[in-house]
């Protein structure tokens, strides 16, 4: 079975992201699992040129090594063409023609185009969720429930622009057989029912998931490339690792102070607990 983390190329490891990165690394090893990589590269209008390279340098500067080779989300288009096909033959899909503007007073899809069930163009492909309530124990979090007709409503899994949308990419790749644990910031905990209604449609293996603080800045906006992240710099990579270690409710001894990137990531995996990562939301950087 595998862990893995899986960055979009938008912009350089910052905090948050190593934050998220060193802990699926310690879990996966902790478990005794492979760590992959995932470079999630679907949505071509935000990837930013030399952005994946810069986050694999970052990751092997901290001694992140990842196993296999990196996936590009971009060469498993073939995998969710499948599942689309899969899921209009359940009679699951309509296809969406309303634009934004129609829809900026509606934070719950209200179900417009619901009977637009056969393919057109210049649509946008939402899936029906009807009365779906979802329920999963997240590891860190506790337990969730959701009803997706009241928080989101039917939601986009192909974009107008044709893109393959994240909910849809993220439930078909996390959802394969040999990924069992999926240890993310507390950002995306939001995406998670969705992406579960979608494997649990696609019969697809649920995975264990672990939700760990996202980082914040003091005035409570996420520490995110849209607030400006500063890039994590590889100078100061040991540091780094005791940062993301304190906020991981792992504390090594004085002497790590002095230790090298393997030699802080060997101790952490030998310490390794989920029930010492703080049960928050949010850490204040």
């Amino acid at each position: 079975m595998t862990g893995r983390f899986a960055p979009s190329p938008t912009g350089p490891l910052h905090l948050g992201s190593l934050l998220a990165a060193t802990a699926s690394y310690l879990d996966a090893h902790a478990n005794e699992q492979p760590w992959l990589l995932r470079i999630d590269d679907l949505d071509i209008h935000r990837n930013v040129p030399g952005a994946a390279e810069a986050i694999k340098a970052a990751l092997d500067a901290h001694a992140l090594h990842w196993d296999g080779a990196p996936i590009l989300q971009s060469t498993r288009l073939a995998g969710y063409e499948q599942a689309l096909e899969t899921l209009a033959r359940l009679d699951l899909v309509f296809y969406c023609r309303c634009s934004r503007r129609q829809l900026k007073d509606h934070p719950v899809y209200p179900g417009t185009c619901r009977a637009r069930t056969t393919p057109v163009a210049d649509a946008a492909v939402r899936i029906l969720v009807e009365d779906a309530m979802i329920e999963f124990t997240d590891l860190i979090q506790g337990p969730q429930r959701e009803s997706l007709a009241a928080s989101h409503g039917d939601f986009i899994i192909r974009r107008r622009d044709g893109l393959i949308a994240y909910q849809l990419a993220t439930a078909v790749d996390d959802g394969a057989a040999d990924i069992d644990s999926v240890v993310r910031g507390a950002d995306l905990l939001d995406n998670t029912p969705r992406q579960i209604y979608l494997m649990r449609r696609l019969g697809l293996t649920e995975p264990n998931y672990a939700h760990i603080p996202m980082l914040i800045h003091p005035d409570g906006s996420k520490l995110s490339k849209q607030t400006f992240a500063e890039p994590v710099s590889v100078n100061t990579a040991a540091d780094n690792l005791l940062r993301t270690f304190a906020w991981l409710g792992l504390n090594p001894p004085p002497a790590a102070r002095g230790w090298s990137c393997s030699q802080l990531l060997k101790w952490g995996v030998s310490n390794w607990r989920l029930a010492q990562v703080p049960r928050h939301a949010s850490v204040t950087i």
